[in-house]
C-alpha cells in the first residue's frame, strides 16, 4: 500500500518579489523545511501579491502552512503590507506556523484587524519563531506560543562556520545600497572609503532601482556584479572580499561564503537582529565605525539562540510521530 506524501504549503515570500535578499531568505527556509520534511510533498503560495481562490484551495489541502522569514509582520497587517493579505485570508487559513520572520519598522500597537488575524490564522498549538527581540516583545502580547530564534538566514552561521571566516582584510570590497532609503552624501562618502582601502570595488544590485540610484548620486568606477543570486555567490566564492553595505541579506549572504561583513542599517531589521546575534553593524552617520572595522578587523562571532532554534524544530518531529504511526 501506497502511503501518501504529508502535505506543507509555504508561504513562498520569494515568489514576485524583486527584491533578491527574499530569495536568500527563501533558499535558507526551503533548506530547512526540507531537511526537516525530507519525504513531504510542498505547495506554494505568494505573499507579494495576493494570492489567487485557486491558490488558496490548493494551499488549504495542506496539514499546515509554514510563512518564510521576512519582515512579514507589522501593526498594520492590511496596510500596505509584505503579506498582501484580504479579508479572504481570515476565513481561509488556519494553523499557519511562523519561522524567522520580522515586524516591519517598529510602529505603534496592533490594530484590531490585525490582532483578529493572529488569532484566527496563526497556530494556537504550534510553535512560532522570529527573528529578533524586538518582534518577540511585538507578537507575544498577541501570541504567547512564540520563540526569538534569530533568522533562518543565520541558523548556519554557527561556531565552526564563523572560524572560518577570515580576520584579515580582502582586497576587494563587495558595495551595496538601498536605493529606497537614500542617503546620498553618506553613500558617496562610504563608496570613496572602500576605494582608498581596497583594490576593486564590486556593486551588488539587490534591487532593480539600486544601480539607478548610484548613478543618481554621481557614483563611478565600480564593477557591477548581475542582479542574479548565482552571479553574486560565484563573486563571493571566487573573489577575496569584504562585504560592505546597506543590504542585511546580501551581507549574510558574504557569511554564509565565509566573507566577512558589515551590514549598514537603513531601518530595523539589521539594528535589532545584531542586538541579540552581535551581527557585525555601523551606522552610515559614523563613517570613522565603518573604516575602523575595516583596517582593525575582529574576528566574526555571530550569537545563535541554538536551543530555541532546535526546540521550533523538534515540534515538526513530535507532530509527525502520530501520523507515522497511524500509517502503520
Amino acid at each position: 500500500m501506497e502511503v501518501p506524501l504529508m502535505l506543507i504549503n509555504l508561504f513562498d515570500t520569494a515568489i514576485e518579489s524583486d527584491n533578491l535578499g527574499d530569495h536568500f531568505i527563501m533558499d535558507a527556509v526551503w533548506d530547512s523545511v526540507r531537511a526537516l520534511f525530507p519525504d513531504a510533498a510542498f505547495r506554494r503560495t505568494p505573499t507579494h501579491r495576493r494570492a489567487s481562490f485557486s491558490e488558496i484551495k490548493a494551499g488549504r489541502k495542506a496539514a499546515f502552512s509554514v510563512v518564510g522569514g521576512t519582515n512579514i509582520l507589522k501593526s498594520h497587517m492590511l496596510v500596505r503590507g509584505n503579506w498582501r493579505i484580504t479579508p479572504l485570508d481570515y476565513l481561509s487559513w488556519r494553523d499557519v506556523v511562523l519561522m524567522g520572520v520580522g515586524w516591519q519598522q517598529y510602529g505603534g500597537e496592533a490594530d484590531g484587524p490585525t490582532r483578529l488575524f493572529f488569532r484566527t490564522v496563526l497556530s494556537k498549538t504550534m510553535l512560532h519563531s522570529v527573528r529578533d527581540l524586538h518582534t518577540y516583545e511585538k507578537l507575544r502580547h498577541h501570541v504567547p506560543n512564540v520563540l526569538y530564534t534569530a533568522c533562518p538566514t543565520m541558523w548556519m552561521l554557527d561556531t565552526q562556520k564563523c572560524r572560518r571566516i577570515p580576520v584579515r582584510k580582502a582586497r576587494h570590497a563587495i558595495f551595496a545600497v538601498t536605493y529606497y532609503r537614500p542617503a546620498p552624501e553618506q553613500d558617496r562618502l562610504l563608496f570613496e572609503m572602500l576605494k582608498r582601502h581596497y583594490e576593486t570595488v564590486y556593486f551588488w544590485p539587490q534591487q532593480n532601482q539600486d544601480l539607478p540610484y548610484l548613478h543618481e548620486i554621481g557614483v563611478r568606477d565600480f564593477v557591477p556584479i548581475p542582479p542574479d543570486v548565482a552571479a553574486y555567490d560565484r563573486i563571493l566564492e571566487e573573489e577575496d572580499v569584504d562585504f560592505v553595505g546597506a543590504r542585511l541579506h546580501g551581507g549574510i549572504r558574504a557569511l554564509q561564503h565565509e566573507r566577512r561583513a558589515l551590514i549598514i542599517p537603513v531601518d530595523n531589521r539589521a539594528a535589532e537582529i545584531s542586538i541579540s546575534t552581535a551581527l557585525p553593524v555601523a551606522s552610515r552617520d559614523d563613517p570613522q565605525a565603518v573604516e575602523r572595522w575595516i583596517t582593525h578587523p575582529n574576528p566574526t562571532a555571530i550569537i545563535l539562540p541554538t536551543e530555541s532554534i532546535e526546540r521550533w524544530k523538534g515540534q515538526f518531529t513530535q507532530a509527525a510521530a502520530p501520523r507515522a504511526m497511524a500509517l502503520r
